[in-house]
Order: C-alpha cells, then sequence, then structure tokens
C-alpha cells in the first residue's frame, strides 16, 4: 500500500479512537461534569486522572495488541479464520492464573498475572514445539496443537476452580470473563512495552511476511527465510498476546475480528493491516469496555461478552463463506 494511500485509513481510525476515548472517559457509573472538573473538584479528578484514563489507555493497549496479534496469526497461517486464542496462548495464560488462585495466590498482588503470563509463555513454546517436523513448522499442526492443548487447560482450570475459595473462585471467574477494573498505569505500562517491542519486530519482516501471505514455496523463491520469518512472528504475536491476557484477562474474538473487517474496508498488504488493525483493535475494545460499565446501571459486566456478541456472528459470517 503506498504511503499516500494509507494516510486517509490512519486518520479515519486515529479519529474514531480518540473520539471514542473521550466518549469513555466521560461516561461512566459516577456521573462527572465539565464545570467541577475545571473548578479542582477533587472527586472528579480522582475519577477522571486515577481511574477511567489509565483504563481507558489499558484498553487501548489491549485492543491494539490482540488486533496486531491477529492479523499477524492469520497472516502466518494464510487463515482467515485464525484467532490468537484458537493457538492456546490465553489457554496457557487462564490454566496459570487458576492454579495460582486455587494455591490462594489471588491475594497476592502481581502473582495471578504473572503466573498467566508464564503460562502464556508455557503454551507458547509447547504449541511450536508440537508443529515442529523436520525442522518445518506445519500451520495445521499449530492449529490442531493449540485446539489439544486448549482442551487440556480447560481440563485444569476445572480442576484447580473445584480446590478455590469461594472468594478466590468469584476473582478468577471475573479474571477469565475480561475485565479492566482496577487498571493502574503499571499495566499500561506493562503491555505498552510488550506492543511496541512486537511492533518494531514485525514491522521489521513485515515484508517477509507479506510475501509468505501468498504461500511458502513462493516466499522460498524469492529469498525469505520462511522458518526464521514464522517463528519471529508467532513468538512476537504470542509473548504479546500473553502479556495482555495476563492483565486483563480472555477478551475473545478481537484478533478474529479486526483484521478482517480492515481488510474489508481497505487493502490486505500486511504493511498496511498491522498499523490499521492496532487503531481498530484499540477502538473496538475501548468501545466494548464503555458498554460494560455503563449498560446496566450500578453493575459492571465482562468485556468478552460483548465482543462474543458481536464475533460469533461475525465467525459464522466467514465460516460460511470459506466453504
Amino acid at each position: 500500500m503506498r504511503r499516500e494511500s494509507l494516510v486517509v485509513p490512519m486518520i479515519v481510525l486515529g479519529g474514531v479512537l480518540v473520539v471514542s476515548a473521550i466518549v469513555a472517559i466521560a461516561f461512566g457509573t459516577a456521573s462527572i461534569s465539565l464545570p467541577s472538573l475545571f473548578a479542582g473538584d477533587a472527586m472528579t479528578r480522582t475519577i477522571i486522572f486515577r481511574l477511567r484514563v489509565p483504563r481507558v489507555c489499558l484498553a487501548a493497549a489491549i485492543g491494539a495488541t490482540l488486533g496486531v496479534a491477529g492479523v499477524t496469526f492469520q497472516t502466518l497461517l494464510r487463515n482467515p479464520l485464525a484467532d490468537p486464542f484458537i493457538l492456546g496462548v490465553s489457554g496457557g495464560a487462564a490454566c496459570g492464573a487458576a492454579v495460582a488462585t486455587a494455591f490462594g495466590l489471588g491475594a497476592v498482588p502481581g502473582v495471578v498475572p504473572a503466573v498467566a503470563f508464564a503460562g502464556a509463555l508455557g503454551a507458547t513454546l509447547a504449541v511450536f514445539l508440537l508443529a515442529r517436523r523436520r525442522d518445518h513448522t506445519d500451520p495445521v499442526r499449530l492449529l490442531l496443537s493449540g485446539l489439544v492443548l486448549n482442551a487440556l487447560f480447560s481440563s485444569i482450570i476445572l480442576i484447580a476452580f473445584s480446590f478455590a475459595r469461594q472468594a478466590d473462585l468469584t476473582a478468577a471467574l471475573r479474571w477469565m470473563m475480561g475485565t479492566l477494573f482496577g487498571a493502574t498505569w503499571n499495566d499500561v505500562a506493562l503491555v505498552g512495552s510488550f506492543f511496541v517491542a512486537a511492533f518494531i519486530v514485525l514491522l521489521w519482516i513485515a515484508n517477509d511476511l507479506r510475501m509468505l501471505a501468498f504461500g511458502e514455496e513462493d516466499a522460498r523463491s524469492r529469498g525469505v527465510d520462511v522458518e526464521r520469518v514464522k517463528l519471529a512472528g508467532f513468538l512476537a504475536a504470542s509473548i504479546v498476546t500473553g502479556a495482555a491476557v495476563a492483565v486483563s484477562g480472555i477478551i475473545g474474538f478481537i484478533g478474529l475480528i479486526v483484521p478482517n473487517l480492515v481488510r474489508l474496508a481497505w487493502r490486505r498488504d500486511f504493511r498496511a493491516l498491522l498499523p490499521l488493525s492496532a487503531l481498530a483493535g484499540a477502538t473496538l475494545v475501548v468501545l466494548s469496555d464503555l458498554v460494560s460499565r455503563i449498560v446496566v446501571p450500578a453493575t459492571e459486566l465482562p468485556i468478552s461478552a460483548f465482543t462474543a456478541v458481536i464475533g460469533v456472528p461475525f465467525f459464522l459470517s466467514l465460516l460460511r463463506k470459506a466453504r
């Protein structure tokens, strides 16, 4: 995609993201007013700058992360139905969090996210090793390995929950359904740093990934080190997904919906899809989080409920077209 032709969609999506962020900061369970903010009201300033702004920034960072991971997996597997969570990364994170909760570590600050991230890394390594065959990474084996590991992780989660205390179980279930409650600037910095590192790596190999989308043999004929590119792309997308899941819990379908919507509206070139998917993913999670906070008064619903409402029909539509 030419640079000048990328400017317009970047401006459009960037503008939508800014407007969405402003609306998400302005609205919530507690009503605020601009006059009270400008008057220096302490309560209003606390709500905006300590609660809502970090939460909106974290939502944007997580959405951008999942959008970038989704377009990377779909390019690597040459499958528009691929999603970061299909490959077992989220299952590994959820498994780690469930085990930590079962051992009573849920009350210790930072332990559950750290163990969840370790679980995501372990799942990433396991899926990649299982998919290797004679120094070749088979995309079909990647998908099958992810599905099998997800089944294993689900069993471990159920066993862990049977040993967890009721208070810990409630917190763990809330995390697994996806929540940004209690978002802090440390969470924003964690996810943001992983996102920037992964984005740089993916930009570095973006041209190779673009050629890989047309087939491995074609890419090899053009001098692409296919296995190196697949390893770099897979690890970058998996690790950054693990960081997002460790902080927010499981927010599904973002990596599936966003890249496909961007392809429908604009081009299919990976180099353009990468930044556009980041902006679109950030917007979608910001809006989903806003709806989860305001749709039912005095109650915060799981974000994954709203992303699933959009994602399931979208997935079925893509599946029908792929027949």
